[in-house]
């Protein structure tokens, strides 16, 4: 008896040795080595196909995780329903939660994250004027502001013109010594000097004059870049029908916001007056139809959106709002963190990951 006890003993250890490498690869937390992701389309980070396909940056990133882990790709989808996709995950219906999930102190709160994997930020999509060929565009571009401009930049060369004449106006100069005469090729001579053209024919021999030419000529530089930076502005400027230009307007506008979203918290803690959508596509028709003046949503998903749909009446502003970093939801506590983590580290940080948030968004997030 002692020996066929022995001989029991001896073949259940051989069996546990031989079943703890399966056991190693399986992450802590999960029973069966499968992992359940809950998920929802949000463009362009979740994207599923007419042929049923899962595509979009993450996904390919839990696509790489899940290989790094020695798992199988599972997603159970949430169609367009991020609180019952987060109520899924708080009652552990689900093992994580991957869209475009903000890191948020209400979310740590429930949650644990994994290490971001995406820095997204809030954009202003607002309405343009429908092109109207180059005579509307000359319209629109001689108002007062850029008139104005005009009007003290040739201002500013008649005062340096009649400076260079006062300087060498006396016989042997290359500026005629008569009044009018004088002071015109001092403003051609200004005119030339600003461009950087240098015809060479109106030329300072006095110290004097040389002074004042230096000083132009530094001074020109800075001068003409803010001429052209400010012209520049002013003609997209002209061309938004909104009358939003950027954050700053946005308490005089009326504001499309989707509910349950990042832009609404943020326009709501501005005290915005807001119209709230259920979705970014109807939150952007109703931009489409003048309802709203601008709508404040994820900037990468209104990028992806206007190139989708080829929206050229629709323009995203320059400006980026309310930074937050994008990562994997999982339940208080999950065993899965620090696995998910160490394989999330590793793909973040291979040479060909930077191509991939580039071909999903790196575009629309330009």
């Amino acid at each position: 008896m002692r020996s066929l006890a022995g001989i029991a003993a001896l073949l259940a250890l051989i069996l546990c040795a031989a079943a703890s490498p399966a056991l190693a690869q399986t992450p802590s937390g999960t029973e069966s080595g499968k992992i359940v992701v809950g998920t929802m389309r949000v463009p362009p980070f979740v994207l599923r196909g007419d042929d049923g396909q899962w595509n979009g940056l993450s996904i390919e990133l839990w696509k790489q995780v899940a290989a790094e882990l020695k798992v199988p790709l599972e997603l159970r989808e949430f169609d367009y329903d991020p609180a019952g996709l987060l109520d899924a995950l708080e009652r552990r219906e689900i093992d994580a939660a991957l869209a475009a999930i903000p890191v948020t102190h209400d979310g740590e709160t429930k949650f644990d994250f994994t290490h971001p994997y995406f820095a997204a930020g809030l954009g202003i999509l607002v309405r343009t004027e429908p092109d109207g060929g180059v005579l509307a565009s000359v319209a629109n571009f001689l108002t007062l502001r850029t008139l104005g401009i005009i009007t003290a930049l040739l201002g500013l060369l008649a005062l340096v013109g009649t400076l260079i004449w006062l300087l060498e106006r006396r016989q042997g100069s290359h500026f005629n010594p008569r009044f009018l005469p004088g002071v015109g090729d001092g403003i051609w001579w200004a005119a030339v000097t600003m461009t950087s053209t240098g015809y060479g024919d109106k030329v300072p021999i006095s110290w004097r004059g040389r002074t004042l030419a230096l000083v132009w000529m530094f001074a020109s530089i800075f001068l003409i870049s803010l001429f052209s930076a400010t012209l520049a502005s002013s003609f997209v400027v002209s061309k938004l029908k909104s009358g939003v230009t950027g954050p700053g307007d946005l308490p005089r506008a009326r504001v499309a916001v989707v509910s349950g979203t990042a832009g609404e918290e943020w326009s709501s803690q501005l005290g915005l007056t807001m119209r709230n959508y259920p979705f970014v596509i109807q939150a952007s028709k109703a931009l489409q139809r003048g309802d709203v003046q601008a709508l404040v949503h994820e900037r990468a998903i209104l990028g992806h959106m206007v190139k989708e749909y080829g929206w050229r009446e629709l323009q995203i502003l320059p400006h980026t709002l309310a930074v937050r970093d994008y990562a994997i939801a999982l339940p208080q506590g999950s065993a899965l963190k620090e696995p998910i983590n160490r394989a999330l580290l590793k793909v973040l940080h291979r040479p060909d990951w930077k191509d991939t948030v580039q071909k999903y968004v790196g575009a629309a997030n330009d």
